[in-house]
């Protein structure tokens, strides 16, 4: 019963990311002040001041009004002004009607000065609180020399005390529910700022990191190639030493170009407002064929054998590009960390809610210290078992590549008897979002690489 009656409450109020705080303090003001001028009707009609009751009768039906303008038509600074005239018409008129200094009118002008300060925009509300203040000291000096233009609307003294204690009770609950709202307001901004703060600081920290690892593992290679030229121009080699120079050349380049390949694609996707993911759903064995056969080139260099048993009936809900970058990734991994005569196992299994792909070597394997830190900057470049050299982005890169699809990435690792990792992918009946038009348009298709 209670969460029914919250549902409706956030429903009346407006939703937080979509309606200003300011709005929803109106909107709430105005539900309790609708509530509590029926009571007032109830209760002047009680004490025997009818003609308050109908004062009040009209400001419930004012209010609702107001209320249904601001939050379900949108005019919410409208409403605002409107309530703050009418408002303040209505007082005057209750002031005379209602016993002027003796009866709750003042006390009201006291919330309506609260009301003000805390819903107007802050170029207006010193005009309004000058107004409020001005009709105040009005009225008072007109009472004061006119006292027979005030009428005293209490039939009985018990009458006064049940409508003064009433008129206290609801300024204070319109009250404190104006503070908590500005309370809660500024909580959730202190708490937003902080996790801003945090997330600059730890961006800034990567940053300082991934600078630290270019200077580092740039300057490697780039030196290595530097060398080789060096020698080709100064010294006089034969055929031999000129071919083991060039392959060595050529490695290095290769490696280099890797490194900056996930260096670019890794910026792009920290630099962009967000990834485009345009997921299909693909045939896992006829999109990664082509990745297949050339890291068998590059494995066959080491002799390394790649055994490809992946279902070709095996269907993957993703994107093309970032399934082949990641798999690359993942594959080249195990390439560099397996030894000459190794093998690494490319599988596939369809489990309920995820298809997954699986990549297993019987490499070098990941110490127990770095594995936690595989995925994230920390981790320091490995040197591979033929001193491959390595940017540290790859990793990281696919980790995030595969939470924007929805999926996600993990490994089991022995160090000495070599690494699985396992590239899981939502089924495409769960990627499909309704909100998502991509994801409609796409999701009855089915590519063949």
């Amino acid at each position: 019963m209670i969460e029914i009656f919250r549902r409706i409450h956030r429903k009346l109020i407006g939703d937080p990311l979509a309606i200003t705080m300011e709005a929803r303090i109106f909107h709430e003001v105005c539900i309790v002040a609708i509530v509590s001028l029926v009571f007032f009707v109830g209760v002047n009609l009680f004490v025997r001041i009818p003609f308050v009751s109908a004062v009040m009768f009209s400001s419930a039906v004012l209010m609702t009004f107001l209320f249904v303008n601001s939050r379900y038509w949108g005019n919410s600074k409208t409403s605002v002004i409107l309530f703050t005239i009418l408002g303040n018409l209505m007082l005057i008129f209750n002031f005379f009607l209602n016993s002027g200094i003796n009866g709750p009118t003042l006390l009201i002008f006291m919330l309506a000065f609260f009301f003000t300060t805390s819903v107007m925009p802050n170029k207006e509300y010193r005009f309004w609180v000058a107004l409020n203040g001005f009709v105040v000291a009005s009225l008072l000096t007109v009472e004061y020399y006119f006292p027979e233009l005030v009428k005293n609307s209490y039939a009985s003294r018990s009458g006064y005390f049940v409508d003064t204690g009433f008129s206290y009770l609801v300024i204070m609950t319109i009250i404190s529910i104006i503070l908590t709202y500005i309370r809660k307001s500024y909580e959730a901004e202190k708490n937003n700022s902080l996790k801003k703060s945090i997330a600059l600081e730890q961006a800034n920290e990567s940053k300082t990191k991934l600078l630290s690892i270019l200077s580092h593992d740039m300057r490697s290679p780039l030196n290595s190639i530097q060398s080789f030229l060096e020698v080709l121009i100064d010294y006089d080699l034969n055929e031999d030493e000129k071919k083991s120079i060039t392959a060595s050349l050529l490695n290095e380049t290769k490696n280099t170009q890797t490194m900056l390949v996930n260096l670019l694609s890794w910026t792009k996707s920290q630099m962009e407002t967000g990834l485009k993911v345009n997921r299909f759903e693909l045939n896992g064995f006829e999109t990664l064929k082509v990745t297949i056969d050339i890291q068998q080139t590059a494995a066959l260099e080491k002799l390394i054998s790649i055994r490809n048993e992946i279902d070709p009936g095996l269907f993957l809900f993703a994107d093309a590009d970032m399934l082949k970058l990641v798999f690359r990734n993942v594959v080249n991994n195990a390439i560099k960390f397996t030894r000459s005569g190794g093998e690494i196992v490319l599988s596939s299994r369809a489990d309920v809610d995820y298809h997954v792909l699986i990549i297993a070597d019987n490499g070098i394997g990941i110490s127990a210290a770095k594995q936690p830190y595989v995925f994230s900057l920390d981790i320091t470049s490995t040197y591979g078992t033929k001193h491959e050299k390595g940017v540290g982005l790859g990793l990281l890169l696919c980790k995030e590549y595969m939470e924007v699809q929805g999926g996600k990435i993990s490994f089991e690792s022995k160090e000495g008897v070599g690494t699985v990792f396992y590239l899981s992918f939502p089924v495409a009946d769960l990627q499909v979002n309704p909100a998502d038009p991509e994801d409609e348009a796409y999701s009855d298709q089915k590519l063949q690489g």
